[in-house]
Parts: structure tokens; C-alpha cells; sequence
């Protein structure tokens, strides 16, 4: 699946989505109109001396009335989208604490909690992307999971209780790849958008059922007021029609959401088989929903609104298949099995989690005993690289990548991983990355720690420092990105004081190296892009651009490079991949390598279009890996880059690990 495909749909599917609604909204401002109309001619009409001459004649057109059915309709359907929009901006945990998702805290998890983050970190490193956090509905004994999120920087995964009970590892696999497959191909943001304006257009009904609630104990009383009793009747007249003209709405809308949701899902159920190789994972999960008396269902009433984000079909629908967000459960599995029996799984008992060995739970190591961990590489050893081959794959999950991830989390020793999931920890995390291996420079990287973060953080780094020295280079961006859910849990202040140290630390000998810029950049843009995750392109030509790809291609050539010829050679490969633009940035020449203006320009190209966003990640590969070969260091530098525009990359060194 080409990621820059998949997100150029989903965004083909977001404008038709909007024209859709438009459509749905003109029909309610049409039956606003029209309700309007009749009522209208309900309302008695009055002669000079105030006597009344009758109801008043049908008018079917009339501009007035027509203008404040729209103006209304517009309003309140507008106000409501972004209200629930802006509810859902702080990203994907706002999603699953409004249906009561509870956050894993590494510290206090289950067996079966800690065999769930175990699986979601496999596939966040072998995709490339931060660490999603992770949720649990503890409330819900169905089999279901959803990921939420506006970006891949504050994307979260959630799951039921029934699924960490009923499923087994593989099973597990199959599911978390399908959510993944959410996250990679853009269908998150899609999601949230549907439930924004499917709210908007459902408020109509809401207000007039609420109309009609206000009234319930209310009667019309014999007075002096001849007009009590109309004004009352009014009134009902008025709520009865909103609720149905908003429930009108809603059911199209509806009708809408299920449809856009069904036909993503066949996609990501595919992609989770090409994630794991294991059809059995998935097919199982789908077997277990139909073999157990709950199957899927989710309970809460807050979750009909989200139902489109699920694995499968969390509520009953009312309508047959017309309301259904999710293909039958029959027609899933065979998608991925045509020689399926039909019969779904049989449940004899309850799953016991705790006779599945320390490696099903999740654990990367058992107390006592060791894995066999693979060999180190050098962090200057040149491996094959292609870089047409690297773009195809971002975005992208294989066996390859995935095997490779469950390599380098079996390689990161306990304590870093576990420090990596505590908020407390996190920061001495990142801090001991930056550490010296000299005693002198590392004392100094110390104190700094110490002073503007505190003693405790610099006891915790000091803790840290042997495992991380110890520690494979290729594990070190997937370690950063283990740690972002953690990271982001910190308050303001905290934040503040942790970044703040971080840049400290990076300009503490008045240099700054690859490495260290990799590291900040990638965090401050992670944690930056999670706090606010609205971003919308703002650059489609390469014109505008020329100063900023020229200083990314310069800084790349003399990363690979030392004498001027093969420093040329590299940027002049790059400068050929972008034919549009190829006599600028030849003009411009190789500039003097300067991470300060590297960082301003990869925050401007996180602004263009995805067709630009692609040709330059090729541009950058072919300057980084002008010879055929790259180094980790120069990988991490590649995968730094492509995240920082958006476009996750997997590690680089799978055929070569």
C-alpha cells in the first residue's frame, strides 16, 4: 500500500464526504422550509381592529422565511460541528476518555495490559511512528478496538476488556495491525471529521426533543389569555417538527457514515495480514466476535457516535445493513480465507492469560532469564540502500519490518523500556541518549541535568547510563519513540523544563551533531504536533521552496560525504530528482551545513502538498545514498527527516540486519 496513495484517497473521501453532508444539510434546510411553510399557515391572520380572518393562505415561496430557515439551519449545524470538532483537537485520547478509556500505566499493568503495549510497540517502531498511548475500556466485556487520533503524533489505540480476555497473542497481532492500518492510511482524521458533522446535523433533533422534555408536565390552563393555549401548541408544533426535520438529517447522515466506514475496512483487514503474515490472527478475532455471546458490542451510548472508528460492528443497527459501519463478520473472513468452514469459534472457557509464557504476556524478558539478542551493527558500517524502494515503504508494515522490530525490542534492555513508559522516567531517558561516553564531558552533561531539571531526574539519568551505553545504535530513535506517550502526559511546566534541559544538553560543547539534532528535532515536532495537530498544506508549487530543499540537500551531501567532488556529486544526484526546480537548486549550489536553518526549512516543507512531500524524500535519498550505501546514523538523519514532513519511514536496516 503506497502511503502517498492512501493518503491522497483518504483525502479524496474527506471532500466527498463534506459534499455528502452539504447534501444531507440542504435536505434539512428543505424540510426546515417547507415545515416552516405549513406552520405558517397555521398561524391566524388578524384584521385591522385585531379580529382574526383565518389561517393565513399557503405561500410556497417566500425569501424571508427561506433566508431564516438557512441562516438558522447553517448556524446551528455549524457551531455544533465545530464544537465537537474542537472537542476532538487535543487528538485521539479525547476520543477514548469521552466512551470511558482508561490510559495504561506501564507501572500498574496487567499480564495481559503489558502483552497489548508490548504488540503496539512492535508496530510503532517497525512502522516509524511515536508510540501511540494506549487505552483500555474496562467497562466493556465485548470484543472490539478503535484508533483515534488527528495525526500519527497524538494518535492512541484503545481496546476492551473482552479483547485482552478472550484474545490470544496472534489474535491480538491481527487486530492492533488493522488499527494500524487506520493510522497509516489517513483514516483517523476521516473518522473524526464524520462524527463532527454527524453531530452537527443530529443537534437540530436534540434541540427540538429538548423543546418537547421542557413541556412534558406543562397544560394549558383557562385564563383571561385567549392566546395561552395557542402559544403552547405553538411551542409543541415547533419542537416536534425540529426533532423530526433533525432526526431526518441524522438518519442520512447516518446512512453516510456507514457507508465511508464499510469500505475501508476490507483494506485494513488485508493490511494486517500483510503486517503480521498470519491470516489465522485476524480471521480468529473475527471468529471469536461471532462465536461469543457479546461478540462486538460496545454498551455505552456515548460510542454510537464513534462507531465508525471500531474493529467491528459495535451497536445493533436499526436499519438492517443500511446503518452498519462494518461488512458481516462472514464476509470479512472470507476476504482474507475463501476456504472458511462458516462455523465461527466455539468458546469453552474463559482465556487464562497467566499459564501463556513471559514472552506471550508481552514481557521481553523473563526475571533471570535472557533472549538470544541480535548482534550490534555499527553505527558508521555502510549498508545497501535504495532509495525508490525507501519512499515505496513509508507508511508501509511487512514481515520484514516487523520481525525486525520484535529484534530491537528484545534488545533494549527492561529498565530502559519500563523508565520509557513513566512519566517520572521518560525525560532521563532522552537526557542519558545525549550523554558522553567520555567521564569528564558526561559529569559536566550531569550537572547541567541536575541544575535545570533537578536531582531527582540526574539520580534516574545516572541509573540509565550504563543500559544505554550498552545499548544497539539502531535501538535509539525506537527508544525516543517508545517514550513520546509518556512525554506527553507532562504538564506545561514540566514540558517547558524538560525541552529546555534537552537544548542544554545538545548545545552544551557549542556543536551540534547529527545525532543530536535527530533527537530534538524528532521530539519537539512529535510532542509540538500532538499538542496541536491541525495542519493544513499550505505550499503546492516546489517553487517557493527552492532556498529550503537546497538547504536539506546540502546538509545531507556533507553528512555522506567529505571531499568537495563527492560532496557535489551527492547534492547534483538529489537536485536531478526535481526536474522543475533542478536549475535553482544547482544555482544555489551546496550550501555551509547549519541545523538551525535545516530546522526552519523542515518545518516549512511539513507545509506542502504530498505529491512535493514525496520527490523530496526521493531528492534526499538519492543524496544520502548516492553511493548505494548508508550508514544507521546517516538512516536516523532519513527517518528524522521524513518524520518531521509527516511521512513515517520504518527502520532502514531490515534486509541487512
Amino acid at each position: 500500500m503506497d502511503f502517498f496513495e492512501a493518503q491522497a484517497r483518504a483525502k479524496k473521501r474527506t471532500s466527498r464526504l463534506v459534499v455528502l453532508f452539504g447534501v444531507a444539510v440542504l435536505g434539512t434546510i428543505a424540510a426546515g422550509y417547507l415545515t416552516a411553510v405549513l406552520l405558517l399557515t397555521q398561524v391566524p391572520r388578524s384584521g385591522y381592529q385585531g379580529e382574526s380572518n383565518g389561517s393565513m393562505p399557503i405561500t410556497w415561496w417566500d425569501p424571508q422565511v427561506f433566508g431564516a430557515v438557512v441562516a438558522g439551519t447553517l448556524i446551528i449545524v455549524g457551531l455544533s460541528s465545530l464544537f465537537k470538532w474542537l472537542s476532538f483537537r487535543t487528538g485521539g485520547a479525547a476520543v477514548a476518555e469521552s466512551v470511558g478509556g482508561r490510559r495504561i500505566e506501564p507501572g500498574r499493568a496487567t499480564p495481559e495490559e503489558r502483552q497489548l503495549l508490548n504488540v503496539v510497540e512492535e508496530m510503532a517502531i517497525a512502522s516509524g511512528v511515536p508510540m501511540p498511548a494506549v487505552y483500555v475500556l474496562d467497562q466493556e466485556t465485548g470484543i472490539n478496538a478503535f484508533a483515534a487520533g488527528l495525526t500519527t503524533s497524538d494518535a492512541v489505540v484503545a481496546v476492551t476488556r473482552g479483547t485482552l480476555q478472550k484474545l490470544n497473542r496472534d489474535e491480538l497481532q491481527g487486530v492492533i495491525g488493522h488499527e494500524f492500518s487506520h493510522i497509516l492510511n489517513g483514516d483517523m482524521s476521516l473518522n473524526v471529521k464524520l462524527t463532527a458533522l454527524l453531530f452537527g446535523i443530529l443537534v437540530i433533533g436534540l434541540m427540538g426533543r429538548g423543546v418537547l422534555w421542557s413541556m412534558r408536565g406543562m397544560r394549558v390552563r383557562s385564563s383571561n389569555n385567549k392566546n395561552s393555549g395557542g402559544v403552547v401548541v405553538a411551542i409543541l408544533a415547533v419542537g416536534l417538527a425540529m426533532m423530526i426535520i433533525g432526526y431526518i438529517g441524522y438518519f442520512f447522515g447516518r446512512l453516510i457514515q456507514a457507508a465511508v466506514s464499510r469500505q475501508r475496512e476490507f483494506l485494513a483487514d488485508a493490511s494486517a495480514v500483510q503486517f503480521t503474515r498470519n491470516p489465522r490472527g485476524i480471521t480468529g478475532a473475527l471468529g471469536k466476535i461471532g462465536g461469543f455471546a457479546l461478540g462486538s458490542r460496545v454498551n455505552t451510548n456515548k460510542a454510537t457516535a464513534i462507531g465508525h472508528f471500531f474493529f467491528a460492528q459495535g451497536f445493533k443497527s436499526n436499519f438492517g445493513g443500511a446503518w452498519a459501519t462494518h461488512p458481516p463478520l462472514e464476509q470479512r473472513i472470507r476476504a482474507i480465507d475463501p476456504q472458511w468452514d462458516g462455523k465461527f469459534f466455539e468458546p469453552p472457557q474463559v482465556v487464562d492469560v497467566s499459564q501463556e509464557s513471559f514472552q506471550t504476556k508481552g514481557f521481553a524478558q523473563a526475571p533471570g532469564t535472557s533472549y538470544a539478542v541480535p548482534p550490534q551493527i555499527d553505527p558508521m558500517r555502510r549498508i545497501a540502500f535504495q532509495p525508490v524502494a525507501a519512499v515505496a515503504d513509508i507508511g508501509l508494515l511487512n514481515d520484514d519490518y516487523y520481525r525486525q522490530a520484535q529484534d530491537i525490542l528484545a534488545s533494549i534492555p527492561d529498565q530502559l523500556r519500563e523508565a520509557a513508559r513513566q512519566n517520572e522516567a521518560a525525560p532521563a531517558v532522552i537526557y542519558a541518549l545525549l550523554i558522553s561516553d567520555d567521564t569528564a564531558e558526561a559529569e559536566k552533561q550531569t550537572a547541567i541535568v541536575k541544575t535545570s531539571d533537578g536531582e531527582k531526574s540526574a539520580s534516574t539519568l545516572t541509573k540509565l547510563l550504563p543500559a544505554i551505553h550498552a545499548l544497539d545504535a539502531r535501538a535509539r530513535i525506537p527508544l525516543l519513540l517508545l517514550s513520546t506517550p509518556a512525554l506527553r502526559q507532562l504538564d506545561h511546566p514540566s514540558l517547558e523544563r524538560f525541552l529546555g534541559t534537552l537544548d542544554e544538553l545538545v548545545h552544551a560543547d557549542a556543536k551540534v551533531s547529527t545525532f543530536e539534532f535527530v533527537l530534538q528535532k524528532l521530539l519537539t515536532h512529535h510532542l509540538k504536533l500532538a499538542q496541536d495537530p491541525s495542519r493544513t498544506p499550505a505550499f503546492f508549487s516546489f517553487n517557493p521552496l527552492v532556498d529550503d530543499i537546497a538547504a536539506l540537500l546540502s546538509v545531507l551531501a556533507r553528512a555522506g560525504a567529505e571531499d568537495l567532488p563527492a560532496i557535489t556529486q551527492a547534492y547534483t544526484a538529489g537536485a536531478a530528482q526535481l526536474k522543475a526546480i533542478e536549475p535553482g537548486l544547482l544555482s544555489a549550489g551546496v550550501t555551509a551545513p547549519d541545523f538551525a536553518v535545516l530546522d526552519q526549512s523542515l518545518d516549512r516543507l511539513a507545509q506542502a502538498s504530498l505529491p512535493i512531500k514525496k520527490r523530496v524524500l526521493l531528492a534526499v535519498g538519492h543524496v544520502i545514498g548516492n553511493d548505494g550505501t548508508i550508514t544507521v546514523e546517516e538512516g536516523e538523519l532519513y527517518r528524522a527527516i521524513a518524520a518531521a514532513i509527516g511521512c513515517p519511514l520504518p527502520p532502514l536496516t531490515a534486509s541487512t540486519a
